[in-house]
């Protein structure tokens, strides 16, 4: 075999060249064609997963601050308080008793109520019975 005959000839290059770069071209076009189509299906569903996800953090952001409505306004009257450079903890306190339901406030005021009323009651009967703790003590060293 001679170099000549195992060298590529010119004529079938040539005429191959400008098909092979058209199915190059073709090959590449098609495939920048299916990952385009391929991204824009993943960017739609990252899309729809990320409105789907951000809905439902809302809605457990919404959910926990209803439930936690006494210490959400705690907090917030708290820092309220502190950028307007007024004693915290009574911000917190007014936003947390603005937060409570009213059946709530009722109970809350008829206990210190009850409690304002009954108070010196408790303090006679525990005077009454340290009396009567005196006495017996006195009957009892008396005796002994």
């Amino acid at each position: 075999m001679t170099a000549a005959a195992l060298a590529p000839s010119t004529e079938r290059s040539s005429s191959l060249g400008p098909g092979l770069r058209a199915l190059v071209e073709n090959a590449v076009g098609y495939s920048t064609a299916r990952a385009t189509q391929a991204v824009e299906r993943l960017s739609g569903r990252v899309e729809h997963t990320v409105r789907d996800v951000g809905a439902k953090a809302e809605h457990e952001v919404e959910d926990v601050a209803e439930e936690n409505a006494v210490a959400t306004g705690a907090v917030t009257g708290g820092v309220n308080a502190a950028l307007q450079d007024r004693n915290v903890v009574w911000g917190a306190l007014e936003e947390m008793w603005s937060g409570t339901r009213t059946r709530t406030k009722t109970l809350i005021v008829a206990a210190i109520v009850v409690s304002y009323l009954l108070g010196p009651v408790v303090l006679v009967l525990l005077l009454l019975a340290l009396l009567i703790t005196m006495i017996v003590r006195a009957v009892r060293r008396a005796r002994s």
